[in-house]
């Protein structure tokens, strides 16, 4: 029933879907892969004194070399591959290192050869001549002043037969702890170095060789596989030497034998290997098969599970766990290689085109130029492919700041409130009188202290426009100063302006100085808005050349030569701004929009039917007419006239003109000299790339070492990576 089963489990081991899986991860360990995807396999780690090489003898049937003040400086593969071929054969390559430059590959593709065996002669000839060709010493060397003490360069022997099952190993140096001219302390610490990197990669099985005389506590190859492996999911343990244990000691290790002691996932397997004296004796390797059955039959052993004693059972077990190892790993190796190739293709493309002569450079630069206007373009048009409130999305940014600016003019523009047309001058004046009588009986002084009232601060909402605001709301007339009263501040300039005009008329230039006085507060708050619209400009083309340059070196060297020319075109922009802002507030008081007129003779008309209110008339009311009444509501005095007419006048002016001005700033000053064809957006452009002289666009764009060696070393990457997709797909 046992050899049924075990063999059900040998011919699920070599189906063609597992052997090709094997297959596979072989060529990409070959290939170099290992360096950047972990690769399943079976790592051999033990002391040298723990009988690590005669295991291997066993296993392989090649006669490795047991001298002890040898030290192997590399790693070795050994691959058993069933062939239909009826000789056994013995083939035997190195496989270079990843980072190996292109002369040591090519140096390392000749050392390949085939053979049908190997003696211990041959075998160990065989060591050297792959040491030497590594780099490494050869027998006899100076070993005390190495440059290369070990190498990453991995000796492969592939054992093919038609009787051989599908497995393979890597065995890495033996740890020793003597050291010798051979072995120095130098030399421990890089293979314990080693032996941990292996190990510790999740997708290795460790086969760990335990010299079974000497305490399983005290071994350090468990010590080192414990902490890569606490919980033993990964972990193999293979004892060796039963037959040198002393009287007694037995029965404790059968214990760890039956995976009582030091409990792994995978169990322990118990071999008996070559004595030196059998070995002098000429003892084969098929008569060492023998003798081990024989010692395994016999107490205390024979109550071992015979599945897990002698090396036919260690080889069976390990192809099997190496064919599932691999069958679990292999679909998840496939997925990382993609990502590896899709991430690694990505820092290519991020690299750009090589840059080393002029042409390149021409060529680089103009290509950017023309991808930064097209993604600047969308970023003005409002093609957005980020959400939310991201700095790439300019065109909202720039409308979120025009309605801000919009809503604040209407709101906090005119320097003193206007008034209603139903409050009157003589209603101020007899306030006045009133609140300086007040003074005048508690002794207070001329300035009062009465609370003041700032102007209403809220925006316009959702719904409103300039010409629902109600400019006359912001403040009323008997919670400011006098001296902050628009009629006090027009009744005041109309007394000290008087010239040559008659009484009741006003001087001309009285206009321009109130309006002038009126529109203070346009300046700071269309520079502010100003100010607004060019941050997000600098935001938008920072994001945008930090998404299309990769290079942080060549963003510097842009910027370094951009940024001028368009903080240039940002002043032009703040010029034109001071221009309408000088037209508009200090110029002569000019329009031909009908609007002026309209909103005054709507003024004016409310101004007499508030009139005629305050005399008891209603509208629509029947009754006998006071003629004299309505006379005096139209005939005030020369000053209470004046005042109303400068009043309403420039309020109606200043709706025009503020309506005006808005637009003038938005379309003229953001539209045309911000986001226009010579605005700071428009700078960086092919144009722009094609008036740099050639040492301008070597400074730019001509790469330095760093990145033409990166570039070099992702194409190696990415065409190994290629490689590998085409392997794991079977199209290799």
């Amino acid at each position: 029933m046992v050899k049924k089963f075990i063999k059900q489990e040998v011919e699920e081991m070599d189906n063609p879907e597992r052997v090709q899986q094997l297959e596979r991860i072989d060529q990409l360990r070959e290939l170099g892969v290992g360096d950047e995807i972990k690769l399943p396999q079976l790592v051999v780690v033990g002391d040298q004194s723990s009988g690590k090489s005669s295991l291997l003898e066993g296993l392989t049937g090649l006669p490795f070399p047991v001298a002890s003040e040898l030290c192997t400086r590399f790693a070795t593969q050994i691959v058993f591959r069933r062939s239909k071929s009826p000789e056994e054969t013995i083939t035997v390559s190195i496989i270079p290192a990843a980072n190996s430059g292109e002369a040591h590959k090519q140096k390392l593709g000749k050392f390949t050869t085939t053979m049908p065996d190997l003696t211990v002669e041959s075998f160990g000839k065989l060591l050297n001549d792959a040491a030497v060709c590594m780099g490494l010493p050869g027998v006899g060397d100076d070993v005390e002043h190495l440059e290369k003490r070990f190498s990453d360069d991995v000796l492969k022997i592939q054992i093919s037969g038609p009787k051989q099952h599908q497995l393979s190993f890597v065995d890495v140096p033996g740890l020793f702890h003597n050291p010798t001219k051979y072995q120095t302390v130098q030399d421990s610490a890089i293979i314990r170095s080693l032996i941990e990197s292996y190990v510790q990669d999740p997708r290795t099985i460790i086969m760990a060789v335990m010299d079974s005389r000497n305490n399983l506590a005290n071994q350090e190859v468990f010590r080192i596989a414990k902490a890569a492996d606490p919980a033993g999911l990964r972990t193999v343990g293979i004892m060796t030497k039963l037959d040198a244990l002393q009287d007694g000691d037995e029965p404790a290790a059968i214990k760890i034998a039956q995976n009582q002691v030091e409990k792994l996932m995978h169990g322990w397997y118990c071999v008996r290997n070559r004595s030196t004296m059998e070995i002098n004796a000429g003892v084969t390797i098929e008569g060492r098969h023998q003798k081990e059955k024989g010692f395994f039959r016999t107490p205390p052993w024979n109550v071992l599970d015979n599945n897990r004693v002698g090396i036919s059972s260690l080889k069976a077990s390990l192809g099997r766990l190496l064919s599932a190892h691999v069958a679990k790993e292999f679909p998840e190796i496939s997925k990382e290689i993609d990502s590896q190739f899709n991430r690694l293709s990505e820092e290519h493309a991020q690299l750009g085109d090589p840059r080393q002569t002029p042409h390149e450079h021409l060529q680089f630069l103009i290509k950017l130029t023309t991808i930064y206007q097209q993604e600047v373009e969308k970023a003005m048009k409002g093609q957005y492919a980020k959400k939310g409130l991201h700095r790439s999305k300019l065109r909202m940014h720039i409308k979120s700041a025009s309605e801000e600016f919009n809503a604040k003019m209407c709101t906090k523009g005119c320097t003193l409130a206007w008034r209603n047309t139903d409050e009157m001058y003589s209603d101020f004046e007899t306030q006045e009188r009133t609140r300086a009588a007040a003074r005048a009986a508690f002794g207070q002084s001329a300035s009062g202290n009465a609370a003041q009232r700032q102007p209403d601060s809220t925006g316009l909402n959702d719904h409103q426009t300039i010409d629902d605001v109600d400019m006359d709301s912001e403040g009323e007339s008997d919670s400011e100063p006098d001296d902050q009263h628009i009629y006090k501040v027009i009744s005041t300039l109309y007394n000290t302006s008087r010239g040559t005009e008659l009484p009741g008329f006003v001087n001309p230039l009285l206009f321009e100085t109130l309006f002038e006085q009126q529109t203070r507060n346009w300046r700071s708050i269309a520079e502010d808005y100003i100010t607004r619209v060019i941050n997000h400009i600098w935001a938008c083309s920072n994001y945008v050349l930090k998404t299309i340059v990769y290079d942080k070196g060549i963003r510097i060297n842009i910027r370094a030569r951009v940024d001028a020319e368009m903080t240039e075109s940002m002043a032009y922009a703040r010029d034109e701004l001071d221009r309408l802002l000088h037209d508009e507030c200090t110029g002569p008081l000019t329009t031909t929009n009908h609007y002026f007129a309209d909103n005054l003779a709507k003024f004016r008309a409310e101004r007499i039917a508030a009139g005629l209110k305050r005399r008891g008339y209603v509208d629509g009311q029947m009754g006998q007419i006071n003629f004299a009444q309505l006379t005096a509501v139209a005939h005030l005095s020369n000053e209470a006239s004046a005042v109303h007419d400068i009043h309403d006048a420039l309020k109606a002016y200043y709706k025009v003109a503020l309506k005006r001005f808005i637009d003038n700033v938005v379309v003229q000053v953001v539209e045309r000299s911000l986001l226009g064809s010579y605005g700071p957006l428009k700078v960086f452009t092919p144009e722009w790339v094609g008036r740099l002289k050639q040492e301008d666009l070597a400074a730019i764009a001509a790469e330095d070492f760093a990145t033409s060696n990166s570039r070099s070393e992702l194409t190696l990457q990415i065409a190994r990576l290629e490689e590998a997709r085409r392997i794991c797909t079977g199209k290799a």
